[in-house]
């Protein structure tokens, strides 16, 4: 028979209740559908890799663009830390996807707002109050042979990406370029001439194909790309937000029975 749990050990008297539950640091992962889908792979990884030190919280919000983002982050984004609430540590900023809808589609963005809503977000007064590291995610390509629809292609979207970077060096921001990272992996080269990687004038791009499954969103051989990506970026531009460098929230096992070593 086995012997219940509660009885390997013996009770400890409890010691008075804190007036406010202790509260984990957060990574906020803040985007889109690419955002919201990213629960098996990317947000598993992180959450695994940040375990007892940052709570991973997905803030993904399929369809949004970067103003509709704006638009919401006060409602959920906690205007000043304090002991009840959890102070946002880091965050990730991953829209440009359904801003670079073509014009006329209701998702569309022009290129200027959708850079002025990147800045809103990242000059945000609760970021600065939590003194929040961001990290840009630029839009990844997209592969208009398997997108059903006409609404996006290749070459806007690369515009988006391109003034996703601009906003990163104009704020002195970590970028993480998705859509370099993929589009190198499909063969393609900074400066090549003729039609783009993705687009239907060009033939299309196995390895393209393999990182987005329907044109748009990634598989998990895309997720597994932009979390190694997220882990470079965050190594080489915040060390010190590595986990190996923050501490647990609470004691290790050893330490709370007061066995040494």
């Amino acid at each position: 028979m086995s012997r219940s749990p509660a009885r390997d050990h013996p009770a400890r008297p409890l010691g008075p209740s804190s007036p406010h539950p202790t509260t984990y640091p957060q990574f906020i992962l803040f985007g889109d559908s690419i955002t919201q889908f990213s629960s098996q792979v990317l947000f598993a990884s992180l959450a695994e890799w940040y375990s007892r030190r940052l709570d991973v919280v997905n803030r993904g919000f399929s369809g949004y663009t970067a103003p509709m983002g704006y638009d919401i982050l006060r409602q959920f984004f906690p205007s000043a830390p304090s002991p009840a609430t959890s102070r946002i540590q880091l965050m990730t900023i991953f829209f440009g996807a359904n801003d670079a809808c073509l014009p006329g589609h209701p998702q569309h963005v022009p290129l200027a707002e959708y850079q002025r809503a990147l800045r809103a977000i990242i000059s945000f007064p609760g970021v600065e109050l939590h003194q929040t590291e961001c990290l840009l995610i630029t839009p990844p390509p997209v592969d208009e042979w398997q997108l059903g629809s006409s609404e996006r292609t290749a070459e806007h979207t690369a515009r988006y990406a391109a003034a996703c970077r601009e906003v990163g060096r104009e704020m002195g921001l970590p970028v993480l370029d998705l859509w370099t990272i993929f589009m190198s992996k499909a063969g393609w080269q900074e400066g090549s001439t003729g039609p783009l990687i993705g687009s239907k004038d060009a033939a299309r791009n196995e390895v393209l194909g393999k990182l987005l499954n329907d044109g748009l969103h990634l598989t998990v051989q895309g997720y597994n790309l932009l979390y190694e990506a997220l882990v470079r970026v965050i190594r080489d531009h915040l060390p010190d937000h590595l986990p190996e460098k923050l501490p647990y929230i609470f004691p290790d096992w050893k330490d709370k029975l007061g066995i040494p070593g």
